[in-house]
């Protein structure tokens, strides 16, 4: 149903992402055949969203399409807390520079789920180690990579 909303949905219309009252904490799209259309709606509303701690996209077919909105909202959003994309080959090395340097600011991403990218050279990956493991020193967690491939 989500799915579907979000493929027909125009960028003018509110989501409940965005609703000033929702409680929404988690929201699993895995393997639900979700575009890059539907992630770049989703993307856009999560740069207001307030609440959503936990995003699941593992398992879709999300391309390089998403990467300007998708590093905008790392950019902005606030709370944020998990982000799996696995299992979206479609995502290049190009799209993984881009989310190094949209982490650069965030305070609060502590896991994220990368797709398997052969082309990600190692100065990246290792960056984002560093960042997820700030982020959870910074909020007292105990460090423990989880950048996933």
């Amino acid at each position: 149903l989500i799915t579907r909303l979000l493929e027909r949905t125009s960028s003018s219309t509110p989501c409940m992402l965005t609703h000033p009252t929702t409680s929404l904490l988690v929201l699993d799209m895995r393997y639900t055949n979700l575009s890059s259309r539907a992630a770049i709606y989703l993307f856009t509303t999560l740069q207001h969203n307030k609440t959503l701690k936990e995003l699941y996209l593992n398992g879709n077919s999300i391309t390089d399409e998403v990467r300007d909105t998708m590093t905008t909202a790392l950019q902005r959003n606030c709370c944020l807390e998990q982000l799996d994309m696995n299992y979206n080959p479609m995502i290049s090395a190009d799209t993984l520079q881009a989310i190094v340097r949209a982490l650069q600011d965030n305070n609060t991403l502590s896991m994220l789920g990368l797709p398997y990218c052969p082309q990600a050279d190692q100065e990246n990956i290792k960056y984002l180690q560093v960042v997820v493991n700030k982020n959870r020193k910074s909020r007292g967690c105990q460090v423990k990579l989880e950048i996933k491939f």
